[in-house]
């Protein structure tokens, strides 16, 4: 990556010397949490999130407390271990990669620990089958049943949305599906929830942000709002996590960090 030397401003001195213990390059590491950490409001790029910690997933956090010697809170709420626990992760994730530096930026959000098994594994070939059936990427679709659901086949949300990909039994009309029993079941829904991804996709022009604000928030919201992402919180939250998880997105997204300071 090339660009200006990193400003400490924008990036703690502990946060520049674990890039360098992983051989992360340090605009990267800085890169990464622009991304993972959302701005608020007209916040400039870089001011708030600079004090924030890099967000590390609960397994991970256990995983390398034992390594580190220290609490999974500490990696949770400290600028500085948490830093570490990203350069370390994001190192396993190239490793795994090859040596793929941007294949491991896009496996870092869901990455899991050696020999745990990801929550996206036993349901994969379900998932995989519909997302081809639909012409989408299974990547994208399992970034939507992850944020939906976390891959728990029986959630139920208080607005009576159901199964891994929170459907709304009124859109499973839509597509012939008027049982809930028949609607919770993983294939039955997974389908149905491809599917109407798929057509919001097409409705949208291949726009993914408004495809996912429309599949949150209803399209009318979409078309409300002159064809943007509704200024509601859930919605722009839900746009950026399930973009945050969906590799090739997370990908682009931390580049163009990398060239914002």
């Amino acid at each position: 990556m090339v660009g200006p030397a990193i400003d400490v401003g924008v990036a703690a001195p502990c946060v520049i010397q674990a890039a360098a213990d992983y051989s992360i390059p340090p605009r990267a590491l800085v890169a990464l949490k622009l991304a993972l950490v959302p701005r608020k409001g007209d916040e400039p790029s870089g001011s708030g999130q600079s004090t924030a910690p890099f967000p590390i997933n609960v397994s991970w956090r256990q995983t390398l407390s034992k390594s580190f010697g220290i609490s999974a809170d500490a990696m949770k709420t400290d600028v500085c271990w948490s830093a570490r626990a990203a350069a370390y992760v994001l190192r396993h994730e190239v490793n795994l990669a090859q040596g793929d530096f941007w294949e491991g930026v896009a496996r870092f959000p869901s990455s899991t620990p050696a020999k745990q098994l990801a929550p996206a594994a036993p349901l994969a070939a379900l998932v995989h089958t519909a997302s081809l059936r639909y012409g989408l990427d299974p990547r994208f679709v399992s970034a939507v049943i992850q944020v939906e659901s976390g891959f728990v086949a029986s959630t139920r949300s208080p607005k009576g949305a159901l199964g891994l990909m929170q459907v709304m039994p009124g859109t499973a009309a839509r597509y012939g599906v008027s049982s809930s029993a028949d609607l919770v079941s993983p294939a039955v829904n997974v389908d149905v929830g491809t599917r109407y991804l798929r057509d919001l996709w097409k409705m949208f022009g291949g726009n993914l942000e408004l495809t996912l604000a429309a599949y949150n928030a209803g399209e009318g919201s979409v078309a409300k709002y002159g064809m943007r992402v509704p200024p509601y919180q859930e919605t722009q939250r839900y746009v950026h996590d399930v973009l945050t998880i969906y590799g090739p997105a997370f990908t682009r997204r931390v580049y163009d960090a990398s060239l914002s300071f």
